[in-house]
């Protein structure tokens, strides 16, 4: 017991060296967008860019919990798997909504012109009308009568739709992952992602 209770331990301690270590990037690898921010409107951008980072992360870790991993398994449980799951989705949907609120927050709440130049943004706005589309229909499927097989060929459908166009938010609404080393972490989630998702559908 004692030996399962540490392996426990040391993966939440992995999982929150994770989120700190990405979390890191929007203070030592800045976009020019922060350069001009001073006082509150800096601290609400970087904030900001930080719990859109999250959002992947913990997307990426909603793979994980449903890919049926042995270890994970038999050291939490699949019903306890289940519910990490569905609380890990209302929280990324949580800062997913928050990200944007403090983004926009740090420029006064000027939203950004109806232009092609801002097509990750839109991207961006697409991406978490979607998101809420479907946690909230996988929160409340039962109640608005939807049967089991449509929604499990929605959630499959749609899941990768959601970390495609994830990547190609993050990639292109900020020049922070353009190079370096949050270009390979990025691309490394992505790689990640992939292979999860194909082995989940092999399986």
């Amino acid at each position: 017991m004692q030996k399962k209770n540490l392996s426990k331990f040391i993966t939440i301690i992995m999982l929150l060296a994770v989120l700190g270590t990405v979390g890191s990037i929007p203070f030592y690898f800045e976009s020019p967008s922060i350069f001009y921010k001073t006082g509150l409107d800096k601290i609400m951008l970087r904030t900001g860019k930080i719990l859109g980072i999250f959002t992947v992360v913990l997307l990426l870790i909603q793979l994980v919990l449903i890919s049926r991993f042995s270890v994970l398994d038999k050291l939490w449980g699949l019903k306890q798997l289940f519910h990490f799951h569905r609380i890990n989705g209302l929280i990324l949907l949580t800062l997913a909504i928050v990200h944007p609120v403090l983004i926009l927050g740090a420029d006064h709440f000027v939203f950004f012109p109806f232009e092609l130049k801002y097509w990750p943004e839109f991207i961006g706005t697409l991406l978490l009308l979607i998101l809420t589309i479907f946690i909230g229909i996988s929160f409340w499927q039962k109640k608005l009568g939807i049967q089991y097989k449509p929604w499990r060929l929605f959630h499959k459908l749609m899941a990768p739709a959601i970390l495609f166009l994830m990547v190609v938010h993050v990639y292109n609404v900020s020049r922070t992952f353009e190079s370096g080393v949050p270009f390979y972490t990025l691309g490394l989630g992505a790689v990640i992602a992939v292979c999860l998702v194909i082995r989940k559908y092999l399986k």
